[in-house]
Order: C-alpha cells, then structure tokens, then sequence
C-alpha cells in the first residue's frame, strides 16, 4: 500500500500507480443491456444508433413515457417506453450511483482535469465538484474506475477515453451529482449515471450504459453502444 506522499508525489506526474480495488464491486444489474436509460425523455436529432445487449432494452424511459426521434435513429432491439423492463433499468441505475457514492475514495486527484492522465483501478475524487476531460484519458489495467463528480461533469469536443492492458468499459463508472454533458465527436468509454441529465453533440460516441436518474438524455447523431462484457 503506498503511503500519501507517494501517491501525491506519482499524481503529480498524471500516472497514479497501483491503488486498491474496489472491495464490492459495481454492478449496473439490469440496466447493462441499455444504451441509454432516461427518467424522462429519451430524445434524438439525427441518425442515433442505439444498440442494447441481446438486443433488449436499448433506450429505455421511466417513469416517463416519452422516446423522440425515433426513427430517423434505430436501435438494434427494443425502446422501452414507461414499461416495467425500463423501470428495472433506471432501478438498476439508481442502486449503483448510491453504491459508487458509497465507496470510500481510494486517491484525491490534484486536477479536475482528466485530460492527459493516465489511472489505474480506484475511486477518485477531485478538488472542484465540477469535472472536465479536456483531452484524453487513459485507463489502464483491470478492475474497476470509479470517478466521484459532485456537480457536472463535461468532456470537451473531440475528447477521448482509450482503455489500455485489459481495462474495460463495463468497468468504469462516471458517477454526476448533476448533468453531463458530451462534446462533439467525444469517444467515451463507460457508464455515466448523472443525478439530473445527460446531453450530447453531434457524432459523440459512447461503448458503456448512460442513464439519467431525475431528467433527459438529449442525443444528436450519437453511436451508443452497451458493454456488459464479463465484469459481471
């Protein structure tokens, strides 16, 4: 176990060592075969391709009803809306954001940038409640990333998450105590659950589930991709 000067000392460099796993690992349960999961409205501009797991639930609403732009987007399987499949997801969701908030952080991040960093598996906090990733962020290794956001969370135009030496997308977790919102053409990997809302511009991918516990998911030619993968 490294002391804290050591961990501040390798921070400090943008690569965090080694630090522990998360004891319990994250589940995101019945909400891993969405795409995206809204409280809401579930809304699409343009050619969104949603495609869930197994071809059930790939954009789901609940407790609202309503799923827009539908086509011209597609989903590879079903769009749940308001019904009890898409009511187990945003449960499922909810249940894991409380989960991540609950886990004890492993390493205080000295920048609320994640641009240009490199991490390993821990639960990170930041030293603003707002979070930005400006460029690329790389993760590396197994086990689970957990990211502590208090208020929102924004990748920029263009921004990117890479996984590296076995890391995967089922395993990483974006938890928003407000909105996200995702910027043109940004590659994210992971699951983002954001208290209120999640927005993204145009061409923004995403392999990973999106869910938004209180409010909208807002698409605009996004290719959303779920990753259940065998975290689970």
């Amino acid at each position: 176990m490294f002391s804290l000067p050591a961990i501040l000392l390798l921070l400090s460099l943008t690569h965090a060592s080694p630090l522990e796993k998360c004891s319990v690992p994250l589940q995101m349960g019945l909400a891993k075969s969405f795409a995206a999961l809204s409280a809401t409205t579930l809304t699409s501009t343009g050619a969104t391709a949603l495609t869930g797991v197994s071809g059930v639930g790939d954009g789901g609403v609940w407790p609202g009803t309503a799923i827009v732009g539908f086509p011209p987007g597609t989903a590879s399987g079903q769009l749940e809306a308001g019904t009890v499949t898409a009511q187990d997801g945003e449960a499922a969701c909810l249940t894991a954001y409380n989960a991540a908030l609950a886990l004890v952080p492993t390493a205080a991040l000295p920048s609320s940038d994640l641009g240009g960093v490199t991490l390993e598996a821990g639960v990170y906090t930041f030293p603003s409640s707002a979070v930005v990733l400006s460029s690329t962020l790389t993760l590396s290794g197994a086990g689970q990333f957990v990211f502590q956001i208090l208020t929102t969370f924004e990748a920029a135009a263009a921004a990117k998450v890479v996984l590296a030496n076995g890391a995967q997308a089922c395993n990483v977790y974006f938890i928003v105590g407000s909105s996200a919102t995702i910027g043109a053409a940004a590659e994210m990997k992971g699951n983002i659950i954001a208290y209120t809302a999640i927005g993204a511009s145009e061409a923004a991918s995403n392999s990973g589930t999106w869910c938004a516990l209180n409010a909208a998911v807002t698409l605009i030619d996004n290719a959303l991709q779920a990753q259940a993968g065998t975290c689970e």
